[in-house]
């Protein structure tokens, strides 16, 4: 995160996981609206597990395909 608020504080982030829907935010609002970027790595983690999110319906693509800079393997449309 230290990086990202090294950016200035009009640059345009698009989160890959945004359980609100939001496709775009900035550094600014990051730093204003996000108090788990402030907090150090245990804090977070904890603050994450007691989330109880859903497993995300996706991730066992998502992960693999970002490791492999977003190829994955598709299947050919059916014609």
């Amino acid at each position: 995160m230290n990086q990202i608020f090294t950016l200035p504080k009009d640059t345009l982030l698009y989160p890959a996981h945004d359980y609100k829907g939001f496709t775009v935010t900035t550094v600014e609002e990051e730093i204003l609206y996000n108090p788990r970027l402030a907090k150090d790595e245990e804090t977070f983690k904890n603050i994450m597990k007691n989330l109880d999110l859903a497993y995300p319906r996706m991730i066992d693509v998502a992960v693999p395909a970002n490791m492999a800079c977003g190829l994955q393997d598709v299947a050919p449309i059916a014609k």
